[in-house]
């Protein structure tokens, strides 16, 4: 981090058992299977071939190069965990439509002016523990943008957990916190700070909203009823992955803004 944020030895010791446990596999900082596909086949939806892309928050570059194989856009990929950059620098490029670049770089430091069609995160943002930061960050997201370019936000929301816990305590289930490392964004801020960095909110896509409601809310509901132990990746969970999205039950959405 730029200074000596109380957290930050917090969200790097995270991510470096994470690069233990999962190397460069693609269930690193996400074990939920759904989830990581429904991420990144979303980004990929917003992309167009020839776009040159900032991904902040590359992780073990797994996403970053699922993404490149199936789009021809120029991708930089940055992230400030050296741990999960060294896997990164591993991950089989063969196939690639596109090109991946892996940089060591901290978003509260990225001062690149003008220079993306495309700015986009996967539950980065959420790992800055402070909203100034968060703020600062979003700022610099903002100014890394062409003017027309599109900033897509993966990220976790506090009004979609709060509507999926209220969902959960109707069956007698325990809330849904957020993760010790993470500070989940307030949507109506997040719109309004962009707003004044010259971003317009195009899309709220809650991609996930349906797979949560069944995979978080009823799967879990009905094994406890059934004596089971709940787990992720359940047959029963997926099934809810194959029906139309409604709702706003999960912390995790997209937010796609175009910058005048």
């Amino acid at each position: 981090m730029a200074k000596n944020r109380g957290y930050q030895k917090l969200v790097k010791e995270h991510y470096h058992k994470e690069a233990q446990a999962h190397g460069v596999h693609a269930t690193s900082t996400m074990a939920d299977k759904v989830t990581r596909l429904r991420e990144i086949d979303n980004i990929i939806s917003y992309l167009k071939n020839g776009d040159r892309c900032l991904e902040v928050g590359c992780g073990n570059g797994a996403g970053s190069v699922a993404i490149a194989r199936a789009k021809a856009v120029k991708m930089t990929c940055i992230d400030f965990s050296e741990d999960l950059l060294a896997l990164a620098q591993k991950q089989p490029t063969k196939g690639m439509r596109g090109t991946v670049e892996f940089k060591h770089q901290d978003v509260l430091t990225l001062d690149d002016k003008k220079r993306y069609d495309v700015v986009f995160t996967e539950r980065c943002i959420i790992n800055l523990m402070e909203w100034q930061d968060q703020k600062d960050a979003l700022a610099r997201m903002a100014a890394a943008l062409k003017a027309g370019g599109r900033m897509v936000l993966v990220e976790s929301f506090t009004d979609g957990l709060a509507e999926l816990n209220a969902a959960r305590s109707d069956l007698g289930l325990p809330a849904i916190d957020p993760a010790y490392h993470n500070l989940h964004l307030d949507k109506e801020k997040t719109i309004k700070h962009l707003a004044a960095e010259g971003l317009v909110l195009q899309e709220e896509n809650n991609f996930l909203s349906t797979y949560t409601f069944g995979s978080r809310v009823v799967y879990p509901a009905i094994a406890r009823a059934a004596g089971k132990d709940i787990r992720y990746n359940s047959a029963f969970g997926n099934f809810f992955a194959l029906l139309p999205n409604a709702g706003n039950y999960s912390q995790l959405k997209i937010l796609v803004f175009r910058k005048k």
